[in-house]
């Protein structure tokens, strides 16, 4: 284990898409990249992320099982402050990117 991925979560707005879930976006400091499942990201030693849904609970907890550390955003409104700050379009991907450049004292 050694990657430390920052993720953008994403769950289906419709119940009715039960299935089709939509894809979270992941920077690994290189470029982003989608996983529909959390696990997916084997190497992981480290998973930053902006919201813990419901839906991704069985998700973490396979995660922590794993040894995988999971830090979550104290306060989504970062990426939002940072996002304009920088004149930055609202996108998965620019969202993963920003989650980067939180200090780590901005997650538990």
């Amino acid at each position: 284990m050694s990657g430390v991925y920052y993720v953008d979560t994403a769950i289906s707005v419709d119940g009715k898409k039960r299935g089709k879930n939509k894809a979270h976006t992941v920077f690994d400091g290189e470029k982003p990249f989608k996983v529909r499942k959390l696990t997916e990201l084997e190497d992981a030693s480290e998973i930053y992320i902006d919201s813990l849904f419901l839906e991704l609970y069985d998700e973490v907890l396979e995660s922590l099982r794993k040894g995988v550390k999971v830090y979550l955003l104290k306060n989504k409104r970062l990426v939002k402050k940072l996002r304009e700050e920088n004149g930055l379009r609202k996108s998965d991907e620019v969202d993963a990117k920003l989650l980067s450049v939180i200090p780590k004292n901005h997650f538990k």
